[in-house]
């Protein structure tokens, strides 16, 4: 059954190709068809709309990359902000303790001064006076003498003059993390005198960047001018995300890098000017583009799908209410075109309105040439009839004349006269045969060559005086009625011319007939050489009847005898 099916499904897609199969129907350009010139009218209509969604699409991804640039931006300018906070406090603090009588000594008041200080700083663990040498004359915690003229944030603090950061190093007083914020300090001829310096809890600092971004949220990290970090709400991320980067290139733009797990990370940086300090800020970009990317990706793939969807549904949609009908109305037209006029395409009923009103006109047509039909086959054949009656009577009269010619003719006494009535009598006797076949041929006007050549050969050898053997070999080769006539009466002047020779014994002919080339050829291969008494001054009708048909005769030997051999064509029309 599965085969019946596909065999079915094989021979209606067969016929479907079949529709343009022809010279007329195959297309005559790309677009020479309703299915591909649908599917460029749908196409250029949905183009507007597609276009738009995409462009909608584009807009979206540009205002949601701002947006997240904005969003980014705030949660790093708030991060930066607490830290801003933190360390204009501390330089608030040491700008009061500068002017404090008694800092700038050793003694017993400046250590208390300075812990009073340092205990209303919560995030402050230290708070000392260095001297312009960089030891610790004066600490809130018991350093004093300690030698910091090596240290790098000395050394940066020395060469300036505002309240300097250093890096985050391990306290040798608590034993935990800090940063130094160090305010250099000048007498009034500018010379430089010392410097107060505050320990800056770094654990501190990293808890409140985890409150005020936690790392749920977002990775928030600090870091100074030289890139290194100080404080950071997710330290190992964060340096992951950050490292060798120029974060002063990224400040008012949107960055991207990758975690090491390869995930992708947006990120924007904001800058604490007063301090020369970076904060970046950084989300998952999945996270923070989740909807923006579905949205986009909704903008760019439904117009995709929308395109392919027409088209599969113009394609089917073709194929269901146009092609199926013009397959169904070109099996009835070629069910008409064999004459079977009677057929009523049922199906059409089913078919959508066009092509319903177009079967039914064609089954109208259909109608009308059935009608016209019966009436030009019953004028046929009536006027068949009557020229077979025609040709019926005209044999019958020439047989009269042919009767009348036997019976005047055997009273003439000179041989000679004899003889031309007897001529006489076989080529009215010819005509007589031709108008017989007509008269008896199922197509009025065709004549089968063979026929004509049995007939004839049969008639002279029945006629002629000398004993005539004709043997006949034709091809099936049929002729219009006026070239029968003429024919058979150039074959009867060639026969009859042989049959005149003196010698007696039986000829024998070969009467052969080929359609070689569009042409017809018919070969009279005699068994004597008989080339003299076929000249055209011997038989000037038999070269008449020749040019009538338009046609040649040759005259050539062949072996031991001769061969006439007349070439025309069967489509000639003679005058």
């Amino acid at each position: 059954m599965r085969w019946v099916k596909g065999a079915a499904t094989r021979l209606r897609d067969r016929e479907r190709a079949a529709i343009f199969a022809s010279a007329a129907g195959h297309p005559r350009h790309l677009l020479d068809s309703v299915r591909r010139g649908l599917i460029l009218v749908i196409l250029i209509a949905i183009t507007p709309i597609a276009s738009a969604s995409m462009v909608q699409g584009v807009l979206q991804l540009r205002r949601a990359t701002e947006e997240a640039q904005h969003r980014l931006l705030q949660g790093a300018i708030t991060g930066a902000g607490s830290q801003q906070n933190v360390f204009a406090s501390a330089e608030n603090v040491l700008q009061a303790l500068k002017n404090v009588p008694g800092v700038h000594s050793d003694g017993q008041d400046c250590a208390a001064t300075l812990y009073g200080a340092t205990l209303s700083l919560p995030f402050a663990s230290n708070i000392a006076f260095i001297d312009a040498e960089g030891r610790v004359t004066c600490s809130a915690l018991t350093q004093a003498g300690t030698d910091m003229s090596q240290r790098g944030w000395w050394q940066r603090a020395k060469a300036s003059k505002a309240f300097t950061l250093g890096e985050r190093q391990i306290s040798p007083v608590t034993r935990s993390e800090i940063m130094i914020g160090t305010l250099p300090l000048y007498n009034a001829q500018s010379d430089f005198v010392g410097a107060l310096s505050v320990a800056i809890d770094a654990g501190w600092l990293d808890n409140l960047l985890k409150r005020e971004t936690p790392s749920s949220e977002g990775v928030a990290a600090l870091f100074d001018a030289e890139g290194q970090q100080l404080v950071s709400n997710a330290p190992a991320i964060s340096r992951r995300l950050f490292d060798g980067k120029d974060l002063s290139d990224y400040v008012g733009k949107l960055g991207e890098t990758r975690d090491i797990s390869g995930r992708s990370w947006s990120f924007a940086v904001a800058t604490l000017e007063r301090h020369n300090l970076l904060l970046a800020y950084a989300q998952p970009s999945d996270e923070l583009f989740q909807w923006t990317t579905f949205h986009v990706a909704v903008s760019f793939i439904l117009p995709i799908f929308m395109v392919i969807f027409t088209i599969v549904a113009i394609w089917l949609a073709t194929d269901r209410m146009v092609l199926q009908w013009l397959l169904y109305l070109r099996r009835v037209t070629a069910v008409y075109g064999q004459g079977h006029y009677g057929f009523r395409p049922s199906r059409m009923d089913q078919a959508p309105s066009e092509f319903r009103v177009l079967g039914h006109a064609i089954e109208d047509m259909a109608l009308a040439i059935r009608e016209r039909d019966a009436k030009l086959r019953e004028g046929l054949a009536e006027k068949t009839a009557l020229v077979r009656e025609i040709h019926h009577r005209v044999k019958n009269s020439l047989q009269v004349v042919v009767s009348l010619l036997s019976l005047y003719g055997s009273g003439v006494r000179d041989e000679a006269d004899r003889s031309r009535f007897d001529q006489l009598r076989i080529r009215i006797n010819t005509l007589a045969v031709v108008h017989r076949i007509l008269f008896e041929a199922s197509e009025g006007s065709q004549v089968q060559i063979l026929e004509l050549l049995r007939e004839l050969s049969a008639l002279l050898e029945a006629s002629l005086d000398r004993t005539v053997l004709v043997t006949v070999e034709a091809d099936e080769v049929v002729l219009p009625t006026d070239l029968a006539g003429p024919l058979a009466l150039l074959l009867t002047e060639i026969i009859m011319a042989m049959g005149r020779a003196s010698a007696r014994p039986p000829l024998r002919l070969a009467l052969k007939g080929v359609e070689e080339g569009g042409l017809v050829v018919l070969s009279l291969i005699a068994s004597e050489d008989l080339r003299d008494s076929l000249s055209e001054a011997k038989i000037p009708l038999a070269y008449g009847f020749t040019r009538q048909i338009g046609g040649s005769l040759e005259v050539v030997p062949a072996g031991t005898g001769c061969r006439a051999q007349v070439r025309f064509s069967p489509r000639f029309k003679t005058r």
